[in-house]
């Protein structure tokens, strides 16, 4: 089973990243370049982060690399 707390954590990263997405999207309809730039470079580092969890981690067997 995996370790809750972890996946609270991507359940979070998640969220945020959904939230970033429709920001995003607004800005973007707005024809708001500033923000536009500014939730594109919080996906990409929401992104990076899950990613890095996602290859260290191993929510299953709670392995730690």
């Amino acid at each position: 089973m995996a370790n809750e707390y972890l996946v609270a954590i991507h359940n979070y990263i998640s969220d945020k990243i959904a939230a970033a997405e429709n920001n995003k999207k607004i800005a973007a309809q707005q024809n708001d370049l500033t923000s536009l730039e500014y939730w594109k470079g919080q996906l990409q580092e929401l992104k990076a982060l899950r990613q890095y969890l996602a290859q260290k981690i191993d929510l299953k067997t709670q392995k730690y690399f």
